[in-house]
């Protein structure tokens, strides 16, 4: 591209830190995870990494509005009819530069991914809805939109990991309830960019670098991998496994495949912002993975 089940406490409430680790720490926006970090490591090495790979792509789109006055293909927020295009573009780019350093050190971080997330959704509408009624054979379009909407899902899934202390006026229930429509962004995101690259495997296929063997059948094996993953996160069945695996696979496309086409193109807009898209998507993976008990509720 380079997601109405029974809620448990343990599922949709913030993440929540034990009353010794409160006392020891700043109201910093930083994690908080339900009960004790401890009894639940795993959730916590999701939650930050994935909270690493949002700040630092949010980041990296920002310099990128900036350098190309707003005019990216992929992950760009202004569309190019809007007027005063550079001025918006402008605004755009400090935003995401503000969100992602806000992210990345944990102040009004809440605050900043829940409003981060109505821009992302903006955004997506403003940008494709005159041209939804191609999005059926225009695989390009049709990823980039939903490319938004996973981070919009993203930015309102890791919002409601962080303390009500970061920002005491955003209600937990209404970062709860918009967490759970996240969480169906990016499952049905990930199921539309499966379908996409059945669609268009011979050329995901050219993406994957030449010394891998079978890249035909890796580009059918991860669009079933993005239609499994996406049905398991909306179905809530096995979502720890399938963020974790879903983010890994993201991660793997940043360092195998993303990586070095940078490398060999280091003045190339598009290559770089492809490649923090990957990365945008691993950390709301991890971060969808971060937001579900080991062992998720039973459905209705």
């Amino acid at each position: 591209m380079p997601h109405s089940p029974t809620l448990s406490a343990s599922d949709e409430q913030p993440l929540s830190r034990s009353r010794g680790a409160q006392e020891g720490s700043p109201h910093s926006g930083l994690f908080l995870l339900a009960g004790s970090a401890h009894r639940d490591p795993a959730a916590t090495m999701f939650a930050w990494l994935g909270r690493l790979f949002i700040a630092l792509s949010l980041i990296a789109f920002g310099v990128q509005h900036f350098r190309y006055s707003g005019f990216i293909p992929d992950l760009g927020l202004v569309p190019d009819w809007a007027p005063a295009h550079i001025v918006w573009a402008w605004l755009a780019g400090a935003a995401l530069l503000l969100a992602g350093l806000s992210v990345l050190i944990g102040k009004y971080a809440r605050l900043a991914t829940f409003l981060l997330g109505f821009t992302f959704l903006l955004s997506a509408f403003l940008r494709f809805t005159p041209r939804f009624a191609g999005m059926v054979h225009n695989v390009s379009d049709r990823t980039v939109f939903f490319e938004l909407l996973s981070c919009c899902g993203g930015s309102w899934m890791l919002s409601s990991l962080f303390t009500s202390a970061d920002s005491p006026r955003i209600a937990p229930s209404l970062t709860q309830k918009l967490a759970t429509l996240g969480r169906w962004f990016f499952a049905v995101s990930n199921i539309v960019f499966g379908i996409g690259h059945f669609q268009v495997a011979a050329y995901i296929a050219f993406l994957i670098p030449h010394w891998i063997p079978f890249r035909l059948f890796l580009a059918y094996f991860t669009g079933c991998a993005f239609i499994a993953a996406g049905v398991s996160i909306a179905a809530r069945r096995f979502t720890r496994l399938s963020g974790a695996l879903l983010g890994l696979m993201y991660f793997l496309w940043v360092v195998i495949v993303h990586a070095p086409r940078i490398a060999h193109a280091l003045h190339n807009g598009d290559e770089w912002n492809s490649g923090y898209v990957c990365l945008a998507m691993a950390g709301c993976a991890l971060i969808a993975a971060a937001l579900t008990p080991h062992s998720d509720p039973e459905p209705i």
